[in-house]
């Protein structure tokens, strides 16, 4: 059993591996007269993953390879039931 919020598979550089999601906290937009900032008003997540091999091991080579992580953090959202356009 894995110690993961959630598990699927992806690709990093073209490869196959999975995302295994340690933590996800959601924060939901706030009225203007409650934020203190445009990322309270707007609304947020905070995601920790790691890059595993197509087995589940953790693969710190493949994770070295991720420059933009905005593709693999946009389908944790979509899997975790968050549909924010931010």
């Amino acid at each position: 059993m894995s110690n993961f919020v959630l598990q699927f598979d992806c690709r990093v550089a073209g490869i196959p591996c999975q995302i295994g999601v340690v933590n996800y906290e959601r924060h939901a937009p706030m009225s203007v007269h409650k934020a203190h900032s445009d990322l309270e008003f707007y609304g947020y997540s905070e995601v920790d993953y790691v890059v595993l091999d197509r087995r589940g091991r953790p693969a710190p080579w493949l994770q070295r390879k991720v420059d933009d992580d905005s593709s693999i953090i946009e389908q944790i959202n979509e899997l975790m039931g968050d549909s924010c356009d931010y």
